[in-house]
């Protein structure tokens, strides 16, 4: 009883974010999965430049996810969020993604991998697409690093194709329940930059 009632909150505060509701999702996920029966939440923030040389659109791209664990290789996840140019002040739709985590190999003293695989809509796969995530994490105290490598293919539009995004920074552990993810992102030539708090209940 006490899981559905953190699943339920978790779920009001996702969608109450989309409802307030060429930019792309932030990855701000690494390649440890949430555990059994386990929920977490994290919450995002990113900021780019959408202008060409010397000149500057920046926009501000708020977005979440929430994961549930299936088992403790295995989580579900979906994540949404809003993109809002500092110009104007107006919000537009990210999209809404759902993915599926497998973690590969876990050490907690050495390094984690895992794999992922999605599909949904969003300006990041220039509408509806699928999409695939290979995680790697240093876990050594010195040096908790992260990175992803994220194939993107579009589903609309005339041929095949793939959206390269790669990521990369640091997993820094808050408490037993929280971690920061201090993020660059990689997609199509643009360069965001983000923090994210993740939390497990």
């Amino acid at each position: 009883m006490k899981i559905r009632a953190r699943v339920i909150a978790a779920v009001v505060l996702l969608l109450s974010m989309v409802l307030l509701t060429g930019c792309f999702f932030n990855i701000f996920q690494t390649a440890r999965t949430v555990g059994a029966g386990n929920v977490a939440l994290t919450l995002g923030v990113a900021a780019m430049n959408l202008a060409g040389e010397g000149d500057y659109y920046w926009v501000i791209t708020p977005q979440g996810r929430l994961a549930i664990g299936l088992s403790d290789n295995v989580e579900l996840g979906v994540r949404s969020g809003v993109l809002v140019p500092l110009a104007t002040g107006e919000p537009g739709f990210l999209g809404a993604v759902g993915d599926i985590k497998v973690s590969l190999f876990h050490e907690p003293e050495s390094f984690s991998l895992a794999l992922g695989f999605g599909g949904g809509y969003s300006m990041g796969m220039l509408g509806w697409g699928l999409e695939g995530s290979l995680y790697f994490d240093s876990n050594l105290r010195f040096l908790p690093l992260y990175f992803v490598y994220r194939p993107l293919f579009p589903l609309e539009g005339d041929g095949f194709s793939i959206i390269h995004q790669l990521a990369g920074g640091l997993h820094l552990t808050l408490s037993e329940n929280a971690r920061l993810l201090l993020e660059l992102d990689l997609w199509g030539g643009l360069l965001s930059a983000g923090i994210g708090l993740e939390i497990l209940f």
